[in-house]
C-alpha cells in the first residue's frame, strides 16, 4: 500500500521546519490537556477555597493511574506504528491500531470499576484526611464515568501523531479543553455545584473528545479501527507493552510521588500544604508540557527515519529537539522567578499561608529546570527507537533511585523546603544520566 503524503513528508522534508510542524500541534494539544485539568483547580481554588482544592489534589493519583495505563499502550503503539509506516507496512500499522484500541478500552473499564468499588480506600491511601474525604469521594464517583473515554482518547490521539496528523491530535485536546472551560464556568461559577461541577465538566468533555477521535478514524485517517483486527495478538501486544513499559513505569512512579507528596506535606503542613502541592503540580504540568510536546513531535520523526535507515536525519531531529526543549524550559524558569505571586494567585484568593508555601515551592523546585530538557528528549528518543531497556533504566534511575530517597530524607532536615529541593536534585541527576546514555547511543549510528 502506498504511504499517505502526510506520512511520506517525515522522511523527505527539511528537519527543522518538520520538527516545528509536528511539535507545535503537540505542544498546543498538551497545553490544552493541562488546562483541561488546571481550569478545574483554578475555579475550585478561587470559588470553593483551599479545602476544595485539597479534595481535588488527593484525586490526582487516580488520574495518574489512568494516564499510566494509557502510556503503557500509547507509547509502544505509536513507536510500532511509526516504524511500520516507515517500512511501508500499512497493514501491520492497522493491526497495531486495532489492538491498541482494545487495550485502551479494557484498561478504562478496569480502572473505572476499581475506583467504583475501592474509591474510599484509594483516596485515603492517596492522602485524603477525614475532613476532605467526602468531597474527594463525590468528585471521584463522577469522573469515573469518563475514565474509559479518557483512555481511548489518550491512546488513539497518540496514534494520530504517529500517522502524521498532529493537527488532528491537537484538535482533540482543544475541543475537550474548551468544552471543559465552558462547563466549569457554568457548573461552578454560575450554578454553584462546587467540586461536583468540576467533575461533571471533566466527564462530559471527555465524551466530546471521543466523538472527535471517532470522526477522524471513521472519515479522515488512512488507518481504520477494524473489528476483525481487534482480537489481541501476542506478536503485537508483547512488543507494544515492552516499549511502553519504561514510560508507563515512569508515570506509575510519578503516581507514587504524588502519594508521597500528599502524605509528607499533609503531615508537615496539613490540608493547606496539600493545596500548595496542587498548585505546584498544576503549574508543573504547564511548564513541562512544551518540552514534552517537542519530544512527542520528535518521536514519530525519529521512529520513521530510523525505520527508513536515514540516521543522519535521526541525529538532526534529536539535536534540534534538545535545543528547543532547553529554550522553552529557560523561559519557564524566568517566568517562575519573576511572577511567582501572580501564578499562585490564579489558584488562590487571599489565603496568605497557602500563597507563602506555594511561592517558596515554585522558586526552590525550579532552580535548574533547563537541565531537564536533555533527560526528556533522550527518553523520547529511546522510545522511538524501540530501546525499551535503555529508556527503562534512565527513567528508573532518575525517578526512583534518586528522587524517592531524597523525598524521604530531605524533609527530615529541612521541613517543607526539603520536599521542594528534591525536584532540582532529581533534574540534575537525570541530566547526567541522559548525557552519558545518549552519547553512548549516538556513537552507534552510522553517518552518510
Amino acid at each position: 500500500m502506498k504511504l499517505d503524503p502526510r506520512t511520506e513528508v517525515m522522511g523527505r522534508d527539511p528537519v527543522g521546519p518538520l520538527l516545528l510542524r509536528f511539535s507545535m500541534p503537540a505542544i498546543v494539544g498538551l497545553l490544552a490537556n493541562a488546562l483541561y485539568n488546571i481550569v478545574d483547580r483554578m475555579f475550585i481554588g478561587r470559588i470553593v477555597g483551599s479545602q476544595g482544592l485539597a479534595a481535588v489534589t488527593v484525586s490526582f493519583p487516580f488520574f495518574g493511574l489512568a494516564i499510566t495505563l494509557g502510556i503503557f499502550v500509547a507509547v509502544g503503539a505509536s513507536s510500532l506504528v511509526s516504524r511500520s509506516l516507515g517500512r511501508g507496512d500499512s497493514a501491520k500499522a492497522e493491526q497495531i491500531l486495532a489492538n491498541a484500541f482494545t487495550l485502551a478500552l479494557l484498561a478504562g473499564l478496569f480502572l473505572a470499576l476499581a475506583g467504583h468499588f475501592q474509591g474510599p480506600r484509594m483516596l485515603r491511601l492517596f492522602g485524603a484526611s477525614a475532613e476532605i474525604l467526602p468531597a474527594a469521594l463525590g468528585y471521584l464517583k463522577i469522573v469515573l464515568l469518563g475514565i474509559p473515554f479518557l483512555l481511548v482518547t489518550f491512546v488513539l490521539n497518540g496514534l494520530m501523531r504517529a500517522e502524521g496528523a498532529p493537527r488532528w491530535a491537537m484538535g482533540t485536546m482543544l475541543l475537550a479543553t474548551m468544552t471543559n472551560i465552558v462547563l466549569d464556568w457554568l457548573f461552578i461559577a454560575r450554578w454553584g455545584w462546587g467540586v461536583a461541577g468540576a467533575a461533571w465538566g471533566t466527564t462530559i468533555a471527555q465524551a466530546v473528545a471521543v466523538l472527535w477521535v471517532a470522526f477522524y478514524y471513521g472519515r479522515r485517517s488512512v488507518l481504520k479501527v477494524r473489528l476483525r483486527l481487534m482480537a489481541l495478538r501476542r506478536a503485537i501486544v508483547g512488543p507494544l507493552l515492552a516499549v511502553g513499559l519504561s514510560p508507563g513505569l515512569m508515570e506509575l512512579s510519578f503516581v507514587v510521588l504524588l502519594v508521597m507528596l500528599n502524605h509528607i506535606l499533609g503531615s508537615l503542613g496539613g490540608d493547606v500544604a496539600i493545596s500548595a502541592a496542587g498548585i505546584f503540580l498544576s503549574l508543573d504540568s504547564l511548564f513541562y508540557l512544551p518540552a514534552l510536546g517537542i519530544g512527542e513531535g520528535a518521536q514519530p520523526l525519529i521512529g520513521f527515519n530510523y525505520g527508513a535507515g536515514k540516521m543522519d536525519r535521526v541525529r538532526k531531529v534529536v539535536v534540534l529537539a534538545i535545543g528547543a526543549a532547553a529554550s522553552v524550559f529557560a523561559l519557564s524558569w524566568a517566568v517562575v522567578e519573576i511572577f511567582p505571586h501572580f501564578l499562585v494567585g490564579l489558584f488562590s484568593k487571599g489565603d496568605g499561608e497557602l500563597t507563602a508555601i506555594a511561592v517558596r515551592g515554585l522558586r526552590l523546585g525550579y532552580m535548574i529546570l533547563p537541565l531537564a530538557s536533555l533527560f526528556i528528549i533522550t527518553g523520547y528518543t529511546f522510545q522511538a527507537l524501540g530501546r525499551a531497556r535503555a529508556a527503562f533504566v534512565l527513567q528508573v534511575l532518575r525517578q526512583v533511585v534518586f528522587c524517592f530517597p531524597l523525598l524521604l530524607f530531605l524533609p527530615r532536615l529541612c521541613g517543607i523546603d526539603g520536599v521542594w529541593l528534591s525536584f532540582p536534585l532529581m533534574d540534575g541527576s537525570g541530566f547526567l544520566m541522559a548525557l552519558w546514555m545518549l552519547r553512548r547511543e549516538m556513537r552507534r549510528w552510522p553517518r552518510s
